[in-house]
């Protein structure tokens, strides 16, 4: 009997060795976080780039503005201080200096980024030979100086021994998604996810709607307005009106084709939120959201249209959002919101992880058909969707697509733009985008 004790008693000792190995191993990979070792800055008077080095895996952040001062605030989730702070970039340049700060949350470590006015943040996560790059571009909001000026390059090691180093050079960066809005956009680091490339098979696509097929509604949304010119191209032409014009064209075109019905967000020279667009589009019980944008870069050499879909990391943050809200859960479920009321709220989850999940393939989808068109008549900037956490892209709901028509800040495209006859080209080809994709994949109507 007692060497059947002694016996349990040394398995038991073996099982609780084996669990505190697992835990040790589980708590030190809990605990291991991205660090922020160096920031680069290419600082300019209405542009710069900050390009931020990672060590230690995929880092997660968020930001957000401050007013009087301009600021931009800067959280990392990591456990080490950021050291080697402040670093004065010099007067008359759109960014004065970075400086760390206590952040209000012990899990980040925070920087202040001290801006000489309001500004527009591009956002850009790059894995480089398995290191990651964080890259932000920030560019004056209402800023009508000539981009084309010298800007300084500082690099500032985050570390005890930090020196920074100023030369002068042009800037070379190119742009990626426009964060049009300015919020906290991130909440929890998800997989790392390789690219794919879409493999498209040969198939016969119908050249009318299938019998039983119902109109699809279409928001097309003109991006900036009002006192929100949007970028500005070397000869003072404004996005804001670049886009409308292109938005009025493809209302025209979609109105008079009778799959079609679009509505648009606005109609005129006014301003309307990031978070008003999804609205009015939800509110138009809208199938599909197009967004039309010009891009811009301080490298004015880049040029071609893009198109960019929703991120997982965005759409994850509004998902969380939503489910705390039993109306916004109920709007977005529609009729089954009331089916679900008081139910299980992993069901309700459940059902809009899966909603949200088909409007993410189809807005990619339709991105790949839209491209498709765009390279008939013009360069591309990037040749497959891009995944972004713009602003307008925050309705998961909705399938949406923001389409970089062209850099306006490149002479020869900015001439294009602002072209009858170039902003009619664009408009057809994402019409044609658009019915080529709903011919393959109509929508059906409701049973009686």
């Amino acid at each position: 009997m007692s060497s059947l004790i002694t016996i349990v008693s040394q398995s038991q000792r073996y099982v609780i060795a084996f669990l505190l190995v697992v835990l040790s191993l589980f708590f030190v990979q809990a605990v291991q976080a991205a660090t922020v070792t160096e920031v680069k800055a290419e600082n300019g008077i209405s542009a710069t780039t900050l390009t931020f080095t990672f060590s230690d895996g995929k880092p997660s952040y968020r930001y957000y503005s401050l007013k009087s001062p301009d600021r931009l605030v800067m959280d990392f989730k990591q456990s080490t201080k950021i050291t080697g702070l402040p670093a004065t970039l010099g007067n008359g340049q759109l960014v004065h200096k970075i400086r760390s700060t206590q952040s209000k949350d012990s899990q980040y470590q925070s920087m202040v980024v001290e801006l000489a006015q309001p500004v527009v943040v591009t956002e850009s996560l790059m894995n480089v030979s398995g290191g990651y790059k964080l890259v932000l571009t920030i560019k004056a909001m209402n800023s009508r100086q000539n981009s084309n000026t010298q800007s300084t390059v500082s690099v500032v090691a985050l570390s005890p021994t930090a020196t920074a180093t100023t030369s002068s050079t042009n800037t070379s960066n190119t742009s990626s998604n426009t964060n049009r809005e300015m919020a906290p956009l991130i909440t929890k680091p998800t997989p790392e996810v390789a690219p794919v490339t879409p493999i498209v098979k040969p198939r016969t696509t119908p050249s009318k709607p299938q019998a039983g097929s119902r109109q699809i509604i279409i928001a097309i949304d003109a991006g900036h307005g009002g006192q929100d010119p949007g970028a500005i191209g070397q000869k003072g032409n404004r996005e804001k009106d670049v886009t409308l014009s292109v938005a009025r064209k493809l209302e025209a075109r979609l109105r008079n084709d009778p799959m079609f019905k679009p509505v648009l967000t606005r109609s005129g020279d006014y301003f309307i939120s990031v978070a008003g667009r999804s609205e009015v589009a939800r509110k138009q019980s809208a199938n599909m959201l197009v967004s039309i944008h010009a891009d811009s870069a301080p490298n004015h050499s880049a040029r071609g249209a893009s198109v960019w879909v929703l991120s997982n990391r965005r759409a994850n943050s509004e998902l969380g959002k939503w489910l705390e809200q039993s109306e916004k859960q109920s709007e977005l479920l529609g009729g089954a919101g009331d089916a679900l009321d008081g139910a299980d709220p992993y069901l309700s989850q459940t059902v809009l992880d899966l909603q949200f999940g088909n409007s993410q393939r189809v807005g990619y989808d339709v991105a790949v058909a839209v491209l498709s068109e765009l390279r008939k008549v013009g360069s591309l900037h990037k040749k497959t969707p891009e995944h972004a956490s713009l602003g307008v892209l925050r309705s998961p709901d909705i399938p949406s697509i923001l389409v970089e028509t062209g850099f306006i800040s490149h002479a020869s495209e900015e001439q294009l733009l602002i072209s009858d006859a170039y902003q009619e080209k664009l408009a057809a080809s994402i019409h044609a985008g658009l019915r080529n994709y709903f011919l393959a994949h109509p929508l059906q109507n409701a049973p009686n």
